[in-house]
């Protein structure tokens, strides 16, 4: 956590860990030892207010674990800091199955190289309903929060996420110039062929080979005309930081 962060709501910044990830940790109830907690390491993703999805295989021993017992526990943090000083986040809840076509291509969106898994038929896409959220924000600050103070309200942005595919085409095809203004100038990430994988409520996520890097909106948006109005005015300030 830094220290313009230190200010904002909980909620907000354990979102923003969900929202920034490609992997976490998820523990299951291990069926092979009698409950005994079990982890592993999963690519995650996120729906557009922000509650985890992840792709498993009906064949590894976590999905056998959820599937006799579904309460789950998923682990986000920000890597590259010192352990004590890295904020982190555990969302405690249940799995269950997720068959949204615009999720998966989401999904895919970010991460690519799953393409081939998610063909097989043993692959599913699942999604984690949040009952709570331990959140450590570095040393000092430890909370516990509900659900709802974490998955944005106002969900579940139906007309967004069938209009995410379409502004994400129309974005990489014909405005990568200011895709690379917003890494540029208003992330700070340098670099050619930034491409834009994500766009939810409250921002957008640019992808570069393995780099990632995430851009924050003004204000909410819910539908494809006010998502072009910020990413309209996402441009402008990136031509102002020029």
């Amino acid at each position: 956590m830094t220290i313009d962060d230190r200010d904002k709501p909980t909620g907000l910044l354990a979102r923003r860990l969900i929202r920034s990830a490609r992997t976490a940790t998820l523990a299951t109830l291990d069926g092979e030892t009698g409950g005994t907690p079990y982890g592993s390491l999963v690519l995650t993703a996120c729906t557009l207010d922000a509650t985890p999805l992840v792709l498993l295989s009906d064949l590894a021993r976590h999905t056998r674990n959820f599937k006799a017992d579904p309460r789950v526990s998923i682990l986000f943090a920000r890597p590259g800091v010192e352990a004590i000083n890295m904020s982190r986040a555990t969302l405690i809840g249940s799995m269950e199955p997720c068959e949204n076509e615009h999720l998966r291509a989401r999904f895919l969106r970010h991460h690519e190289g799953a393409r081939d898994h998610m063909a097989f038929a043993d692959f599913h896409l699942y999604r984690l309903v949040p009952e709570s959220v331990h959140f450590i924000g570095g040393f000092g600050r430890i909370e516990t929060l509900d659900a709802s103070d974490v998955i944005l309200e106002g969900g579940p942005y139906d007309a967004l996420t069938a209009a995410e595919s379409d502004i994400i085409e129309h974005m990489n095809a014909d405005h990568s110039e200011a895709i690379h203004a917003y890494a540029h100038h208003l992330a700070d990430r340098p670099g050619v062929d930034w491409c834009m994988t994500g766009l939810d409520p409250e921002g957008c996520d640019l992808t570069r080979n393995d780099a990632v890097a995430r851009i924050d909106f003004d204000t909410i948006v819910d539908n494809a005309q006010s998502a072009r109005a910020e990413l309209v005015r996402l441009a402008q300030a990136a031509r102002d930081n020029t």
